[in-house]
């Protein structure tokens, strides 16, 4: 597994580059994300786009379980008198065929505020964290009652969810019909295809942003000789790094 930054939000190339690439700015994609998080949908599924962020951080948490020197000492046991009647409520109400993800995303909400006054005390991170100097990224009661449940800090569940975005990967897996299910690069693609107002509609209306989608319409023919996945990501990727270095280059210049 790639090494996971655990004091701070580190970017990783490829996801800045599907950030920015399209006009998204990454603090802003990060804290979408986060808001959306609704912690009933550990135990339910749905189309939504907060299914979508819930599983994405889980998926995260699920990659870091191979590194159990990332473990947290955060744990409900001194409260589980209080907290465990609230988390099978939870799950009652996620079994609940009768109501839709909506409404329980709503009811979900005053039981996780309950359950958030008890869990705080085992908590020893801030509400927010910083994204540089300047932005900050407020964290939700359900984005921190998940990383509780999973006993990882919320910058790291960050930094592990953002590895999971590539176009690289993306293009290469849709091209060789190789795909895989990855709730976070299906938040990424709401996000990109419109959903939250994230993309700034000057910046794709650019010639470097053009020249950009014209080039990567023209991956799969061109590099349909390259039948190996690991090869044929990696070539997509030296070549989306050149493409987005020369947006870069044109914006710099208007």
């Amino acid at each position: 597994m790639t090494k996971i930054e655990r004091e701070f939000i580190d970017v990783p190339r490829d996801f800045r580059i599907a950030c920015e690439g399209f006009g998204i700015m990454v603090p802003s994609f990060l804290q979408l994300m986060i808001r959306r998080v609704s912690f009933i949908h550990l135990f339910t599924e749905d189309d939504s786009e907060q299914n979508l962020a819930t599983r994405a951080f889980a998926v995260a948490a699920d990659v870091l379980k191979e590194h159990p020197e990332l473990h947290m000492n955060y744990s409900l046991a001194n409260q589980a008198t209080p907290s465990i009647p609230l988390l099978q409520k939870l799950m009652k109400l996620a079994t609940n065929r009768s109501y839709s993800g909506r409404l329980k995303r709503e009811r979900a909400a005053k039981l996780v505020e309950k359950l958030f006054a008890i869990a705080r005390q085992a908590m020893d991170f801030k509400p927010y964290i910083f994204y540089d100097e300047e932005t900050k990224i407020t964290l939700t009661k359900d984005f921190m009652m998940l990383a509780l449940i999973n006993q990882y800090h919320p910058i790291l569940l960050i930094n592990a969810m953002m590895h999971a975005v590539s176009l690289a990967d993306l293009h290469a897996r849709v091209h060789l019909e190789a795909i895989e299910h990855n709730p976070a690069l299906g938040f990424y693609l709401r996000v990109q295809h419109g959903y939250g107002e994230l993309v700034d509609r000057k910046h794709i209306n650019t010639i470097g942003f053009k020249n950009f989608m014209a080039d990567l319409q023209e991956f799969k023919v061109r590099f349909f000789p390259v039948r190996d996945l690991t090869q044929r990501m990696e070539l997509y990727r030296e070549r989306l790094e050149d493409n987005f270095q020369q947006i870069n280059n044109l914006f710099d210049d208007e």
